[in-house]
């Protein structure tokens, strides 16, 4: 890595928005800069992947998009995404000890719980290339009440899991410093394989058997091999090696885990 000094352009902070990932979506067709940020108390209609809806209580956790331009051919952006989970795996355990991992393609674990979420989105610019907006949703110090239910990964926080508060600016400097190294690597010549490499050292469910629940309704079940060089899933069938390329990943053996 060239360790390139990283200059954060200005944070856009907001009170209330609808959605950062729209707002900077908006910022980057009209040629925003890359790793403009976008940063809001709370949100009124935040969304995660697949559509499913982002609660966002005020005060109390992180929601944030950046613009990011990476310098890849149009085929290789989809690896933003496991970028960015690199990124906010890595921010977690730095700033609060917790074993943060990452469950394929866009959620943080901590202790098998889901504390944070990723959602990626390609759009085009006036005069630039395609941009990524990448947005997340870090449940910092949310109390457990004001937690969604979620029958599988339940829903968490880092002051949940630590039985203590944390400094969300802290936690907000370091992840935006660990995406641009992040996307500094991911644009190296190697980058691609180092990408793949760290993000499967991060898997939460590395070796694991795991079902997938397709968008045609369908489910695949294997072992979890990990990320592949183009982001998807690599499963180990009865029947062999399946390609997955998007779904939602479960452990279909294994309860809930409990709270220490």
């Amino acid at each position: 890595m060239n360790n390139i000094r990283f200059v954060q352009p200005p944070i856009l902070r907001l009170g209330e928005a609808t959605s950062t990932n729209d707002i900077a979506i908006s910022m980057a067709e009209e040629d925003a800069e890359a790793f403009t940020t976008i940063l809001a108390e709370t949100q009124t209609a935040g969304r995660g992947r697949a559509g499913h809806e982002w609660v966002s209580p005020p005060g109390v956790a992180i929601y944030l998009s950046v613009i990011l331009r990476p310098n890849l051919p149009s085929d290789k952006l989809p690896l933003a995404t496991l970028a960015v989970g690199i990124a906010a795996a890595e921010a977690i355990a730095a700033e609060t000890g917790l074993d943060a991992g990452i469950k394929w393609p866009n959620d943080i674990l901590v202790n098998g719980r889901k504390t944070a979420g990723i959602l990626c989105e390609a759009c085009s610019s006036k005069t630039l290339p395609t941009a990524v907006v990448a947005g997340i949703g870090i449940n910092v110090n949310t109390p457990e009440e004001a937690l969604p239910p979620r029958p599988i990964f339940p829903a968490t926080s880092l002051a949940v899991e630590a039985n203590r508060p944390f400094d969300r600016e802290a936690i907000l400097d370091t992840f935006l410093e660990k995406l641009h190294d992040a996307v500094q690597r991911l644009e190296e010549p190697d980058g691609v394989d180092k990408t793949i490499d760290r993000f499967n050292q991060l898997d939460a469910l590395s070796g694991k058997t795991v079902s997938v629940a397709l968008p045609d309704g369908s489910t695949a079940t294997g072992i979890n091999a990990g990320a592949q060089r183009d982001g998807t899933l690599l499963l180990r069938t009865d029947a062999g090696c399946r390609t997955i390329v998007a779904g939602s990943v479960s452990l279909p053996t294994e309860a809930p885990p409990e709270r220490s």
